[in-house]
């Protein structure tokens, strides 16, 4: 069984020393070097080959994967498997932005790529499928599957950069949806049950203010309709040629949250319970314990794996030595994917 929906996903080998060089002469374009610009946003796990093994075991009915790099290619990579679509940089940003070493324009951008289906999931490098996916646990009806609530605000304690980026999306979202009127359109969409209590108590005490004054994000792989991005450029244009003309991540950015946030902002989206994903490492504050434990015993559909500036080289060493033991024990065959 084969599905009209894509995945999507960019990955950069930051080790590779050719690339870095690269990188170090376009600093020298930026003074300061841009604004988030640390090593955690490239550093390589490793875990590569267990994603595409994920998919072809948990999630078969895939269309296509849109495999996105600078032009560095994993030497294990069947760049022949039919399901395969190879994207370099060049293949679909415009050259004016090029070259990127920011995820921003790599994102942003993804509607341009040839062949992509109208439905898409986008995956970073450190998600991955962790059990077995049906398309239903991404698109109802034509409509991406998220979990939706409002929140009190995008800041997060200690992480700037961050919570920069994502009040910027959530401002786009706000100057061009009235939420009173979204909400009378589909209550039941903001309340559904399947959200439970934690993300719906947020949304009821912050209704009487009827804003957006923030959304729930579950950072996890996202449903979207190629159509948002292209409405969403019409729109906004000028903050996208902003973000996308700049080599570094800056805290001015919007990234491909804008996207999310447009369609839950518009009621295109169907209700999904935030226990489908889960997030990990983020920092010191999650026992990699917890993470090992969801490979192992699939506790949740989709993982993330984030990388943290928190983690010295040895502890990132140690840590990701660990994920790819575990993953090895649940995902020990090669893929088609895999030469």
């Amino acid at each position: 069984m084969t599905s009209d929906i894509d995945f999507v996903m960019p990955w950069v080998d930051g080790s590779d020393p050719e690339w870095q060089k690269r990188k170090s002469e376009h600093l020298g374009e930026h003074p300061g070097g841009g604004t988030d610009n640390g090593a955690e946003h490239f550093r390589e796990w490793g875990t590569l080959p267990y994603w595409f093994r994920a998919v072809e075991k948990y999630a078969p009915w895939v269309r296509k994967i849109h495999f996105i790099t600078c032009g560095q290619v994993p030497g294990w990579l069947n760049l022949n498997h039919p399901k395969l679509h190879f994207v370099r940089h060049e293949d679909y940003i415009p050259g004016e932005w090029l070259p990127v070493f920011s995820s921003r324009p790599i994102e942003l951008n993804i509607h341009r790529i040839n062949g992509l289906s109208e439905q898409f999931v986008y995956f970073n490098d450190d998600m991955f499928i962790n059990a077995p996916v049906k398309p239903e646990d991404f698109f109802v009806g034509g409509l991406p599957c998220s979990t939706v609530g409002l929140h009190p605000g995008p800041a997060e304690m200690g992480k700037r950069a961050a919570t920069c980026v994502v009040l910027n999306d959530v401002l786009v979202a706000a100057e061009n949806f009235d939420f009173r009127e979204e909400f009378r359109k589909c209550p039941m969409k903001w309340l559904s049950p399947r959200y439970g209590m934690k993300v719906l108590v947020k949304t009821l005490l912050l209704l009487p203010f009827m804003r957006f004054t923030g959304f729930h994000e579950c950072h996890s792989a996202n449903s979207y309709l190629k159509s948002t991005f292209i409405e969403v450029w019409e729109k906004e244009h000028e903050q996208l040629e902003r973000t996308c003309a700049r080599r570094f991540r800056d805290f001015s950015d919007v990234n491909q949250w804008v996207m999310e946030y447009w369609q839950m902002a518009s009621g295109k989206f169907y209700p999904r319970s935030p226990k489908f994903s889960a997030g990990y490492g983020g920092g010191k504050g999650t026992p990699t314990s917890f993470v090992l434990d969801d490979i192992r015993h699939h506790r949740h559909k989709v993982i993330c794996i984030n990388d943290s500036s928190e983690f010295s080289h040895e502890e990132f060493e140690e840590m990701s030595r660990k994920v790819r033991e575990a993953f090895s024990e649940v995902l020990p065959e090669k893929s088609a994917f895999e030469l």
